[in-house]
């Protein structure tokens, strides 16, 4: 799969990603000690929009939304244009949402390999410590103390999906979440049996809002693996499914799967 952050920036795949990690977020910061939010693939940070993209079918389709947790995600969209925008002028990346809900005492530790983003990131988020590294290989070190991974690799090779499992079997006990595309099943099932091989358990959520049936060239859904995660987080992911559907669907279907493993 081809992957440029800023091609597909705001995309149906980003909005799914960053709604959960809002319910994530949310249930995580109920314990009043500092938490450690790391981020293997973090990207710029901030993604200023062209005329037209695959935002229009992400994004844009929550930009008016008020209530619930797609309505906060909404509202720090909204946040990064200016007032009396009529279309998301920028959307965020995974680091700026987490920022949007961050206390002063956590900390933030991103990754991000390539050096043109790192140093856009570091404009984006001063606060946070960002690491010109491997993300995956960087996780046994970064994760420390009480901390929450989020894993969001390109997925350009079909290494990656394998790199990915054991990057999670490296952390074991830490709460995190693995992003994943979805164009087709086979990979993502090899992912949730080659973790349940490596001995990681926990929960896949899926959200397909075009039919699998239907090829295309952009995604036709998006997962998430979810592992030492509060069951509340996971509850409020998938409650929201139905919402985030209701929204983003392309041919007036949508899927949604949990799986245990």
């Amino acid at each position: 799969m081809d992957y440029a952050h800023a091609r597909h920036a705001g995309n149906a795949g980003d909005v799914f990603k960053h709604v959960a990690l809002i319910a994530i977020l949310d249930e995580l910061l109920r314990d009043p000690l500092p938490l450690l939010y790391v981020e293997t693939h973090a990207g710029d940070g901030l993604y200023p929009l062209g005329s037209a993209g695959e935002w229009g079918e992400g994004a844009l389709r929550l930009w008016n939304v008020e209530a619930g947790l797609p309505g906060r995600y909404a509202r720090i969209l909204r946040g990064l244009s200016r007032p009396g925008a009529t279309r998301p002028l920028a959307v965020p990346g995974s680091p700026l949402i987490a920022r949007a809900l961050l206390r002063p005492d956590d900390r933030m530790v991103l990754h991000e390999v390539q050096p043109q983003s790192a140093t856009v990131l570091r404009r984006s988020l001063p606060d946070a410590e960002v690491r010109e590294a491997d993300g995956l290989a960087a996780l046994p070190e970064a994760a420390q103390g009480r901390a929450f991974v989020l894993l969001d690799p390109p997925y350009a090779q079909k290494q990656e999906w394998t790199d990915a499992a054991r990057a999670l079997e490296k952390i074991a006990g830490v709460p995190a979440a693995l992003w994943y595309p979805i164009k087709a099943l086979t990979r993502p099932r090899a992912l949730v049996a080659e973790l349940a091989k490596l001995g990681i358990h926990g929960v896949a959520v899926e959200l397909h809002w075009t039919p699998l049936r239907l090829k295309r060239d952009r995604l036709n859904g998006a997962g998430l693996i979810l592992v030492n995660l509060p069951a509340a987080a996971v509850a409020g992911i998938c409650a929201v499914l139905p919402e985030l559907a209701a929204l983003l669907h392309t041919h007036g279907e949508w899927g949604a799967m949990q799986i245990g493993f």
